[in-house]
């Protein structure tokens, strides 16, 4: 009972932060929430982080289908196994915080400021760092004979190759500094005039950059962690490479799919149809989650935003509709039903992320196409 008055406490607190994140700093123009709506939040917040904790820990929810009953040799076993678990869980109720903290931003302004993202982006690789095996529990799969098989009685934390084994192979240090190289690169003050030719265009763009105040922190940023891993590299444990790998391989999953289809969008459009703070939290969960689970949030989440909008635009309250909230269920959705989620989906992800990526931009472009047929049929009817 104390376990989950903890808990309680706990998700109360983090609430109350979020939502004080959210009026304060997080808001542009300072909105205040009114009292009663502050409350209901925090309550909510502590019901919440103590139902979490009989869901993930209590019950251990979160394995795969078979794999609930573990066979514990010692004291020591059950509590290390004990204390993977509740890390695990402390990460999602970091994570759901930082995801309250920009839904309710989002609703406030259309908008998710950099100060969410950012630093939820920071935390979760430093996570990776201290805890490898806090990401969602997976089984790992092998084939043979050409079908696949599950390795029995196998329970892994997620990581880059998932549900694959993993591939010791990879040149991991190099990766890293790349992806990292994309996040300080989408990080930076960027403007680019596609009317304009490429010289005039390229030049404007980087006097933009030079006189960006944020533009030398970055830099900063690029140059200090290739460092720290060529420094580390004979020191870092693999798990840990391991783990930072995932992390930042599902960062960069998450930023490219929303980005593109930002992009898409904007060039048949003509108009910006997502933000580019929906690219960066995206980012950041799928530097929580890892680029399995952001994948499955960018799928589910427009389901809810379909819903939302119909609603919406049936009370006449226009069009515009904030992308935001909608990622951030399809993340709780995809957390506290992973066991279903992944049972369901494993066998696709055994592909790998280079033969699903090479699927994902085929369906971009039919995507482009599509749009852009649509666009010029309605174009076409209000003539």
């Amino acid at each position: 009972m104390l376990t989950y008055l903890f808990c309680f406490i706990l998700g109360s607190a983090l609430g109350l932060f979020a939502s004080e994140f959210a009026d304060r700093w997080g808001c542009a123009q300072r909105y205040r929430s009114p009292m009663p709506k502050k409350v209901f939040i925090t309550i909510m917040s502590g019901i919440a982080a103590a139902c979490l904790y009989w869901w993930e820990v209590e019950n251990l929810t979160l394995m795969p289908a078979g794999m609930q009953k573990i066979k514990v040799l010692s004291v020591s076993d059950a509590f290390y196994i004990y204390a993977v678990f509740v890390q695990r869980y402390i990460l999602h109720i970091i994570l759901f915080t930082f995801l309250l903290a920009a839904t309710l931003t989002d609703f406030y302004e259309m908008i998710i400021p950099d100060t969410i993202t950012v630093v939820g982006t920071a935390f979760a690789l430093f996570i990776a760092i201290l805890f490898p095996l806090t990401a969602l529990p997976v089984t790992e799969v092998y084939w043979t004979d050409g079908f696949l098989s599950v390795v029995p009685q196998t329970v892994v934390a997620m990581h880059l190759w998932s549900p694959n084994p993993v591939d010791i192979g990879t040149p991991s240090l190099l990766i890293m500094t790349l992806l990292w190289w994309f996040w300080c690169f989408a990080m930076l003050d960027r403007i680019w005039y596609t009317k304009l030719s490429f010289r005039k265009a390229f030049a404007i763009f980087c006097r933009y950059l030079y006189r960006s105040p944020r533009t030398k922190y970055i830099l900063y940023a690029a140059l200090f962690p290739p460092l720290f891993y060529f420094f580390l590299i004979f020191v870092i444990p693999p798990q840990i490479d391991i783990a930072l790998l995932s992390a930042l391989t599902g960062m960069a999953a998450g930023m490219i799919l929303v980005w593109s289809v930002r992009l898409v969008a904007q060039w048949v459009l003509g108009m910006e149809a997502m933000g580019f703070g929906d690219v960066t939290l995206m980012g950041m969960i799928g530097a929580f989650l890892g680029w399995q689970a952001v994948l499955l949030v960018f799928f589910i989440a427009p389901f809810f935003g379909l819903v939302y909008g119909i609603v919406h635009a049936a009370l006449g309250k226009g069009r515009a509709v904030p992308y935001g909230p909608f990622l951030c269920l399809a993340t709780v959705v995809v957390v506290i039903a992973w066991r279903p989620i992944w049972s369901a989906t494993a066998e696709y992800f055994a592909f790998g992320i280079g033969t699903i990526g090479l699927v994902l931009l085929v369906l971009l472009v039919l995507f482009g196409g599509l749009l852009h047929v649509v666009h010029k049929a309605f174009a076409g009817l209000r003539q």
